[in-house]
């Protein structure tokens, strides 16, 4: 059993990893309480970002306040009650959960696919990640495990930082094509809770926004100037992954 601790009030939760699933389910069931079923592959650390975008809707339904869908849970045949619920505004949910462990075999999202970890250990000065269809971080045998979680989480945002300034470029030359009066450039930052901002006439897009396919990142961007509704022709398609997904990559 997890815990998720949100004001002064607490959700818990069990994890139920299901082989081969594509997709993450949130359920509240009459006799086991709040149960997540992720694929495997998943950490505790992205299943609490979920938790935490859900929190609100978890404990109106936990208290009884909102109706729900109900259906059969195999294989008890238990009530269940499923968000359907989609998010609209182009806003990042905040999570308040603590850097979590990284284990062997956990994915990342990066441009809207998952790349698994491998974690190396060795006689190295110091760690490093590497990208070669997975995410492999090495790191010095000597460390213990709090160094290593520390270490991970450091390496994994470095990477992602220091690719965002040019995919970023990339998705905005793909907007170029479509609107004259796009920006030359974009920045990014360290958002919070925001997929993209404005400051000083110039784009600033949260590095985060690299967990997300590249046609999203180009429906943000031009959303900042523009009606990206009228923009683009699958728009909707687009800003979906904004409304099934948080920004929190680990």
């Amino acid at each position: 059993m997890y815990t998720y601790r949100t004001g002064n009030q607490t959700i818990d939760y069990k994890i139920e990893v299901v082989p081969n699933r594509t997709d993450i389910t949130v359920q509240i069931c009459d006799k086991e309480g709040v149960k997540v079923i992720i694929p495997r592959g998943l950490n505790e650390n992205n299943v609490r970002s979920i938790i935490a975008r859900k929190a609100t809707w978890i404990l109106k339904q936990l208290n009884g306040s909102q109706p729900a869908e109900e259906k059969p849970a195999a294989p008890k045949k238990e009530a269940v009650k499923k968000e359907t619920a989609k998010k609209e505004a182009p806003k990042a949910a905040a999570s308040t959960a603590k850097t979590g462990s990284f284990e062997e075999g956990d994915k990342f999202p990066y441009l809207g696919r998952q790349y698994r970890l491998n974690i190396v250990r060795g006689d190295v000065p110091k760690a490093e990640m590497t990208f070669r269809a997975k995410f492999i971080a090495t790191v010095p045998e000597s460390w213990n495990e709090q160094q290593t979680n520390e270490g991970i989480g450091q390496l994994l945002t470095e990477w992602y930082q220091g690719r965002a300034g040019e995919k970023f470029q990339e998705a905005l030359k793909s907007v170029k094509k479509a609107a004259d009066n796009a920006p030359e450039s974009v920045k990014w930052d360290e958002l919070g809770e925001e997929y993209a901002t404005t400051q000083d006439n110039t784009i600033v897009l949260n590095w985060r926004l690299l967990t997300a396919p590249l046609a999203t990142i180009e429906y943000v961007i031009a959303s900042q100037f523009t009606n990206a509704d009228e923009l683009f022709e699958d728009a909707a398609e687009r800003k979906q992954w904004l409304s099934d997904n948080t920004l929190n990559a680990f």
